[in-house]
């Protein structure tokens, strides 16, 4: 079965669009887009898009590749007063510090959840922990890995996924192996068909978190074959994807009503 991450998202929208409606003003999103990496430039393409349709207005700052960490983080502080949250689209060119720009963030506008006191959680992590609920599969007791390059994005997932009751282990740059021990599989590795059908068995549910172009075309982690042989599988595109954009911008929806409500008393 597809886990199909468009249907659910449609359903949701409705109903953060008629909360957005009721605040005092909309909310106000800034995205620091450095350089023209194709992915980043598709990713917020979306983000802009679906706030266009939700009622929140968007704050595009784009620097060349070649900019300063000083001139971002100038930026970030200027902004602080002025939106309800800020996002710098990753990934950034090498020469500039991820976690020192990150930090400049406060943690009330971290509307990514990628700061570890963020008030927010990622809008990624909602969306794998949301597609498995709406399609109402039994979480506790499962056994999941999570596949990935860093523990930044899978030691917080694996707090969330434990807190479920799902017994949860972390790979980091995993070699090609059989994956079948576990129920669920969560992989964000940004390799094309990384998981290949003789890898899985049909018990098995996968959760495709990467993103890759083959011949220009959106492909994931997954090879399409492996939805002949799972129990369920999440496309790309289609499965994380519009639920991740949902949730930031769920994000900061919360931000802009958490300042009214401050503001009220």
């Amino acid at each position: 079965m597809i886990l199909n991450g468009k249907n659910i998202t449609k359903k949701l929208e409705v109903n953060l669009k008629r909360q957005i409606k009721k605040l005092n003003r909309p909310p106000c999103l800034a995205i620091i887009l450095v350089g023209k990496n194709p992915a980043s430039l598709i990713y917020v393409k979306l983000k802009e898009k679906k706030a266009s349709v939700l009622g929140i207005k968007i704050k595009r700052f784009d620097f060349p590749s070649s900019t300063s960490q000083k001139n971002i983080i100038a930026l970030i502080k200027n902004l602080i007063k002025k939106t309800d949250g800020i996002i710098v689209q990753l990934p950034l060119p090498k020469h500039l510090n991820i976690n020192k720009i990150i930090e400049t963030i406060p943690v009330e506008l971290d509307v990514d959840g990628f700061r570890k006191n963020s008030l927010f959680v990622s809008p990624t992590h909602q969306a794998i922990l949301c597609l498995l609920k709406k399609n109402k599969i039994k979480l506790a007791g499962k056994k999941a890995v999570i596949l990935a390059n860093s523990f930044i994005f899978s030691q917080p997932l694996k707090k969330l996924l434990e807190k479920e009751k799902i017994k949860t282990e972390i790979l980091i740059n995993p070699s090609k192996q059989n994956f079948s021990r576990f129920d669920i599989i969560i992989t964000a590795l940004g390799k094309p068909y990384f998981i290949k059908p003789k890898m899985i068995n049909k018990k098995n549910i996968i959760i495709d978190v990467g993103y890759n172009r083959v011949k220009g075309k959106p492909v994931g982690d997954v090879d399409p074959e492996c939805q002949k042989i799972a129990t369920f599988v999440s496309p790309v595109p289609g499965g994380i994807g519009p639920l991740t954009v949902f949730f930031l911008l769920k994000n900061v929806y919360l931000s802009a009503k958490n300042k009214q409500t401050l503001l009220k008393k």
